[in-house]
């Protein structure tokens, strides 16, 4: 791995533009090619504008753009943004999507980096505004904050939290001009963890979010369960995969993918036909959801048993009638690992669903904390 050039200003006083600012990393990596395209694909995905021209790749972000290519074994990406934040916000995102697709921690050095820190890219701060107890097991805690409509679409559910330690004054993530994370340090480093938007109103500013409430209660719940207004958090994102177009739909999860499934039911058209299968522990855990006139749901009860525990939600699954063409038919689930698993594998070896007809996820694995989740690779891509 290497780094060529410098930073530069790029006064182009001929052509009217404002000055610039660029970097460039160069990063060996074996097949340089598969890795390339795998970027591309991902930067798609994170709603990147990509323009390939010949083997070279254009990128245009928000905030600025990115040219890469390859050079032997090597990918080059040149990064060129208005300002410092900006430049470090695509730094941050082609470090983070190069490390992901090669499946290696990439420490990547970039030229002319800066000592400054600038904010995340796709960071802002929440200010809870009001709570609701919305069933046994939930709470809504409605926010407000700036620019919130990159999150009002469908095709990104999920995002990440930043809850500040109790008691301590709220410090955020920054990024270095290597496009890395630096954390708060020690005690005020914010605890994150990820959750779905229920739903929100750009013109008012304001979101919500629905927690699982329980005795065994995360950071998570233990904010929404003492949650005031006027308290903050941070919030990173979006991300998170929804459904695709389809005829028919099963949508199953238990109450942890509750918030999920019933903001991609307000999505459906009209039209859409499909079930929807949700586990929870008793008849007090279940809500209201809105569906359309085609849409069955049916809650599965635990009665008492601890969540993580049984089949209900992988049997329930297994017993439901897929349309006979599955070729219109798309099946979206998220659930506890072993759950996950079960679901998964029936999908793809007992209905030979193709992976561009289902997208099954591990939201949660018993026993473990989402921290300890991300360590282990337990949350397995789909």
């Amino acid at each position: 791995m290497s780094s060529v050039a410098d930073i530069r200003k790029d006064k182009r006083r001929e052509s009217g533009q404002m000055t610039k600012l660029s970097s460039r990393a160069s990063v060996l990596l074996p097949e340089p090619e598969k890795h390339l395209e795998a970027l591309a694909q991902l930067m798609e995905v994170h709603d990147i504008a990509v323009t390939r021209r010949g083997k070279d790749i254009h990128g245009q972000f928000r905030f600025g753009e990115a040219e890469l290519r390859i050079d032997g074994d090597a990918i080059v990406m040149d990064a060129t943004a208005a300002d410092l934040a900006s430049l470090n916000g695509i730094k941050l995102e082609l470090t983070g999507s190069l490390s992901y697709v090669s499946k290696r921690e990439l420490e990547i050095d970039w030229s002319g980096r800066n000592a400054a820190l600038t904010s995340l890219p796709k960071f802002c701060i929440l200010t809870v505004v009001s709570t609701t107890q919305i069933s046994r097991s939930m709470r809504r805690v409605v926010f407000s904050g700036d620019n919130l409509a990159r999150f009002a679409s469908n095709t990104n559910l999920h995002m990440r939290l930043a809850f500040p330690q109790p008691g301590s004054k709220p410090a955020w993530p920054r990024v270095d001009g290597n496009g890395r994370i630096v954390w708060p340090e020690g005690a005020a480093r914010p605890t994150m963890r990820k959750y779905t938007i229920r739903s929100i109103d750009v013109g008012a500013g304001t979101l919500a979010v629905d927690f699982v409430v329980h005795a065994d209660a995360g950071p998570g719940a233990r904010f929404a369960n003492s949650a005031k207004a006027g308290d903050v958090v941070g919030m990173i994102g979006p991300g998170g995969l929804s459904v695709r177009p389809a005829d028919w739909y099963l949508l199953a999860g238990d109450e942890t993918a509750l918030p999920a499934i019933a903001r991609i039911l307000e999505f459906l058209p009209e039209t859409a036909r499909g079930l929807v299968l949700l586990e929870v522990d008793r008849a007090e855990d279940e809500q209201i959801i809105q569906t359309g006139p085609h849409i069955e749901v049916r809650w599965l009860h635990r009665q008492g048993a601890d969540a993580g525990t049984t089949t209900l939600l992988a049997d329930a699954v297994r017993a439901a009638q897929l349309p006979h063409d599955h070729s219109r038919c798309f099946v979206w689930a998220a659930c506890e690992y072993e759950s996950f698993k079960a679901i998964r594998s029936y999908l793809r070896s007992d209905c030979g669903l193709g992976k561009d007809q289902h997208l099954v996820v591990s939201y949660w694995r018993k026993g473990k904390t989402e921290d300890e989740m991300e360590k282990a690779s337990d949350r397995v891509a789909p």
